[in-house]
């Protein structure tokens, strides 16, 4: 699970407020109650005042009866109940009100995390990730092979590009499922093909409309309904960004997260690289995140118009030689699929 420390003590902080509005909440009531029924304040109290009087007789006696105890507090229960009902309130209306009954609004029951907190963290994920909407609809359920050629083979694959598509779909969720399962172990993790399996990023090759941002999406959705961190980025907005901290030493939040995360969250998508003004500042940023991504063992989805000897002759030999060595390289073929929707 991948969220910093301020975004993790500002949930505890929201858990920390709804148990104070509902401890709130509480009291106000039970003054509506007292207010309508004013028996009901002493009834209230007695019940520790018998506990405390069965106490003081039972060192006098030397004897303690719970079960005369019990009896008792169960017969003021029931006078509390009857008194309510009568006033026309619920038998519970004086008892605290939980917004998530399961794990009393601590978001944590025996050491575990609740799924009220995992559905908080998920949310927060999402609303980071710049891909809060996109997901719901490209997603690996959703994933349709009909707008690929499945008549003719591609040249270089003897296959026909829907069937070639099929391996490429696999070969992500298999991907998925080898870095981004917390719910699988070693041993149990799919397997990719020989060589590439110590390449946790990846690079969508092809022209325009093949299927490179669906895909990079489709595995977004994944480590995101996982609870990973994941930041999607088009190749204009993270150099802006770089640019707004480094040179404009811009102090606007956003920026500020943003270019954090670039380097620190657990999947960094950077889309339609190629497309951002071409300056020695974007060629140096570019290998100063690959190159730190790739020490920190964090995985990069880039998608590209750009082959590989092109993009060597836009940003240097050392950032491509980096990506040959640490990133799957996978080429999409096919014409633009938007234009037949």
């Amino acid at each position: 699970m991948a969220i910093d420390n301020s975004s993790y003590n500002a949930i505890m902080r929201e858990y920390e407020n709804i148990r104070a509005n509902n401890r709130a909440a509480q009291v106000r009531r039970i003054e509506e109650v007292y207010e309508k029924i004013p028996k009901m304040r002493e009834l209230n109290s007695s019940t520790g005042s018998l506990a405390v009087s069965r106490y003081k007789e039972s060192l006098k006696s030397g004897e303690f009866s719970s079960t005369d105890l019990k009896k008792d507090i169960d017969s003021i229960k029931y006078k509390k109940e009857e008194l309510l009902k009568e006033a026309g309130f619920s038998t519970d209306y004086m008892d605290i009100r939980y917004d998530c009954n399961d794990c009393k609004d601590t978001g944590y029951i025996d050491g575990k995390k609740c799924h009220c907190l995992q559905s908080k963290i998920r949310r927060l994920l999402y609303a980071q990730s710049n891909l809060e909407d996109i997901v719901g609809k490209e997603n690996f359920d959703n994933f349709s092979f009909e707008y690929y050629d499945d008549k003719n083979l591609l040249p270089s694959q003897n296959i026909t590009n829907a069937k070639y598509m099929e391996g490429v779909k696999k070969f992500c969720e298999a991907f998925t499922d080898k870095y981004f399962n917390p719910d699988r172990s070693k041993n149990e993790k799919k397997s990719l093909p020989q060589g590439e399996s110590d390449r946790k990023s990846i690079v969508f090759s092809g022209s325009t409309g093949v299927g490179k941002t669906y895909l990079s999406n489709c595995i977004a959705k994944v480590l995101l309904d996982r609870y990973y961190s994941v930041i999607y980025l088009s190749a204009k907005e993270l150099f802006e960004t770089l640019v707004k901290v480094n040179i404009e030493k811009s102090e606007e939040q956003k920026y500020l997260l943003l270019a954090k995360e670039v380097y620190e969250c657990d999947m960094l998508i950077i889309d339609d690289l190629g497309s951002e003004l071409f300056n020695h500042f974007t060629t140096s940023e570019f290998f100063h995140i690959i190159n730190r991504r790739i020490n920190t063992e964090r995985s990069t989805i880039i998608s590209t118009n750009l082959s590989l000897d092109k993009m060597r002759d836009t940003y240097s030999e050392r950032v491509t030689s980096r990506i040959r060595k640490n990133f799957i390289y996978i080429r999409l073929y096919g014409n633009d699929i938007r234009a037949r929707l």
